[in-house]
């Protein structure tokens, strides 16, 4: 089984309500034990000021989104245990889960578990 390394970034005024670092390393243990045998992720949870200018500088779109994915591509015959980073919008992951009618905790859940460290670049779903 691997072992998942979590670096968990609260940059949020109000961290209230949200999943509790073990609830994502839970997630993150459930998705990643196919890569290495050790791998690092990190995840930013970020307010909607923070989101919106990531999500525009680097997919070009002028609002918040709910979640940046940031993989790491090791160079060739170099391996590396750092898979990447996401970047959690709380507030769009709130609005979200309530314009849905889910739970908020399965709405924060598919913000991780979905995540595959993708060879291509950047991700947002």
């Amino acid at each position: 089984m691997s072992q998942v390394i979590l670096d968990l970034q609260l940059a949020c005024e109000d961290n209230s309500g949200m999943p509790e670092e073990a609830q994502f390393q839970k997630w993150l243990d459930a998705v990643i034990p196919q890569f290495q045998e050790e791998s690092e992720v990190t995840i930013r949870l970020v307010d909607e000021a923070e989101s919106h200018e990531l999500n525009l500088t680097y997919r070009g779109k002028d609002k918040p989104t709910n979640v940046l994915s940031f993989p790491v591509r090791s160079p060739p015959g170099i391996e590396m245990p750092l898979l990447g980073d996401l970047i959690i919008c709380r507030q769009v992951v709130e609005q979200e889960a309530k314009e849905q009618q889910k739970p908020l905790e399965a709405h924060w859940a598919h913000m991780v578990v979905p995540w595959k460290p993708a060879p291509a670049g950047l991700r947002s779903y």
